[in-house]
């Protein structure tokens, strides 16, 4: 539905013009919402754009932000992004969050990237990221060699010091598709960071099955039953 709202010029001057659409999420909370518009519109003419200024309108975030609409044919202006965009929070099964806290918080710091458009540092983070998470979690399963796992790169590592086929499979593709993210040349050109995330996400996974596999082996076998 086409809306009709002033715009204010930087001299001044006002005008109306038609914006195609409220934005539908909030881009801090992202919850959907039909936001509040605030009567707080500058017309750019280089190129030609508004922004409108909007209030969530739910009850626990209420904040303020912006929507960029450019000129099209049609004589209406399209909604085009909105700002700021905060990224989604991110969640962690507890074993993950227990065995490697480094890697909650550099993950989540590659995603704020995603969503501030620093589309080139995503993917150098989401490495770095799994590289905290294969360490970490190895050294939980050898302490004995931590200082050792510690200071070896992560391809050897993974074939080294991990020994669930699940979770070293998956690693090392993560670490193969991560590599592009690092070089120059692009060696799988039709993946890009969402297929980075996924695999990410599976050896999570797989990491998370051994760790509660383990941990209900250990209480339970103690009863005089064997696995």
């Amino acid at each position: 539905m086409t809306h009709g709202v002033e715009s204010r010029k930087i001299s001044g001057q006002t005008m109306n013009v038609a914006i195609d659409r409220y934005p539908d999420e909030c881009p801090i909370c992202h919850t959907s919402v039909y936001p509040l518009f605030l009567e707080v519109t500058t017309y750019l003419d280089r190129p030609r754009r508004v922004q409108s200024v909007f209030r969530c309108t739910k009850q626990d975030c209420g904040q303020l932000f912006i929507g960029t609409y450019s000129h099209t044919e049609s004589k209406s202006f399209t909604l085009k992004k909105v700002e700021p965009l905060y990224p989604h929070p991110q969640t962690f099964p507890p074993q993950i969050q227990d065995i490697s806290p480094m890697f909650v918080e550099v993950y989540s710091q590659a995603i704020a990237a995603e969503a501030a458009s620093l589309f080139q540092l995503t993917g150098i983070g989401l490495w770095k990221a799994l590289e905290f998470l294969v360490k970490d979690f190895a050294i939980s399963q050898k302490p004995e060699q931590e200082d050792e796992i510690k200071s070896t790169f992560l391809g050897r590592c993974i074939d080294t010091f991990i020994d669930d086929k699940k979770i070293k499979r998956t690693a090392k593709l993560v670490t193969w598709l991560g590599n592009d993210e690092t070089h120059y040349l692009r060696r799988w050109e039709d993946k890009d960071i969402d297929d980075l995330k996924v695999l990410i996400k599976l050896t999570i996974n797989w990491i998370e099955n051994y760790l509660l596999t383990e941990q209900y082996a250990k209480d339970m076998i103690g009863n005089g039953d064997s696995v």
